[in-house]
């Protein structure tokens, strides 16, 4: 049985149940993700058949542990499994099992928001704010601030496109080693990132680092604001660390200033009006395209040298899932209604899969898959519950 401090507070919505059991298939194939990790003796949870951990995954993979009524131990495990590994500097590398593509990239900014899911649906902090690992995560996120923005901008940088996620985004990211690319959606997971640790600081106690990283906040703000918004075209672009100049390639990470809130509400309104609804760009047969459709790089193959996966001519169900609650903050609800309803219909059409073709909706990659994809079908419960799941993140 598990302890009270260790019981998910969802677990008795009734919806929830109906979608549970729903996917009461998925559930036997969650239960194959749970591995131990040899170097740490803990088990953890992954949506991939071969038992990697990876960052950003896991805080998706997290909300729909939740959803799902499973208990914290996983979601904690994968957050300290990765502090676990971190090297002197701070670094920690993307992936554990770890690579030598993945050794020099930096984890992506989602442990402190995951450890705030965690808080708020478990409501547990002791097992990260202690003397062991509230000072490693301060270096991770100083990791980010001080070695990973190397001209002193105030905008951290991706060190290749895999290294954003996207894993054939070359164009935006380069190869890997580039570091060329001041990346939107990096600065966006990393403004909220910041204010995740502002709050965990506050809790333990740490004023003065409340106070020095709502400030590194405020400035990554201002710099995505004033550095990474075209007024000509009415889009975010990363932007190239040698030049400072925009790398003008639309992708489905010039959406993410939504995610974070970190736009005007007339940068939102052109964002949407202008790009996302627009069917000659980012509404694709099956919204939302993980490319422009007017980029030369739109594909539904992959390239020669890829390792496979296509964030081109693709739909994504977790970038679906942040411009959608990207819609919610800025009172786009109507739009943000119908990308639910294309998601959840999606996916219930072509099954659970890795991604999706934009253009005829058929299911690619990982199949079966059991990871951040399944988010799609709790999206109907989201619509019913605002302000589920993620803690409120703003900038005080």
């Amino acid at each position: 049985m598990f302890t009270e401090n260790n019981t998910n507070k969802l677990l008795n919505d009734n919806l929830l149940k109906e979608i549970r059991g729903y996917l009461g298939k998925e559930q036997a194939l969650m239960e194959r993700g749970i591995l131990l990790e040899p170097d740490t003796n803990k088990k953890y949870y992954t949506g991939y058949d071969y038992k990697t951990l990876y960052d950003w995954d896991q805080y998706f993979e997290a909300i729909i542990q939740i959803y799902m009524g499973w208990p914290s131990d996983y979601i904690k495990n994968g957050v300290t499994i990765f502090l676990d590994h971190q090297q002197a500097d701070g670094l920690i590398s993307r992936s554990v099992p770890s690579n030598i593509y993945h050794d020099p990239e930096h984890v992506k900014p989602f442990l402190c928001q995951t450890i705030l899911l965690i808080e708020k649906h478990y409501g547990d902090l002791d097992w990260i704010l202690n003397d062991t690992y509230y000072p490693r995560l301060k270096k991770y996120m100083n990791y980010w601030l001080e070695a990973m923005d190397s001209n002193g901008s105030g905008l951290s940088e991706w060190m290749s496109a895999p290294h954003t996620g996207m894993d054939n985004q070359h164009e935006r990211a380069g190869w890997w080693g580039d570091r060329v690319s001041e990346g939107v959606d990096l600065n966006c997971y990393l403004y909220l990132e910041l204010i995740a640790f502002t709050q965990l600081a506050e809790k333990y106690g740490k004023h003065e680092d409340v106070d020095t990283f709502r400030e590194h906040a405020s400035k990554c703000k201002d710099a995505i604001q004033h550095l990474l918004w075209d007024e000509a075209s009415g889009f975010y672009y990363d932007r190239n660390v040698a030049s400072g100049e925009p790398i003008r390639v639309q992708t489905i990470a010039g959406f993410m200033p939504l995610w974070a809130g970190v736009c005007s509400p007339e940068h939102a309104r052109r964002l949407v009006e202008e790009h996302l609804q627009n069917e000659d760009t980012f509404w694709s047969p099956w919204p939302v395209a993980t490319m422009s459709r007017s980029e030369a790089g739109y594909s539904r193959t992959t390239l020669p040298d890829d390792l496979g996966c296509n964030w081109r001519a693709c739909v994504w169900i977790p970038t679906n899932y942040m411009v959608y609650h990207g819609l919610k903050r800025y009172g786009y609800d109507q739009v943000a209604s119908l990308l639910a309803s294309c998601t959840q219909e999606l996916v219930r059409q072509a099954g659970n899969r890795e991604w999706y073709d934009a253009e005829t909706g058929e299911g690619c990659g990982l199949d079966p898959f059991w990871g951040w994809s399944l988010l799609a079908h709790f999206m109907a419960y989201e619509e019913q519950h605002p302000g589920e799941p993620n803690p409120q993140l703003e900038l005080k």
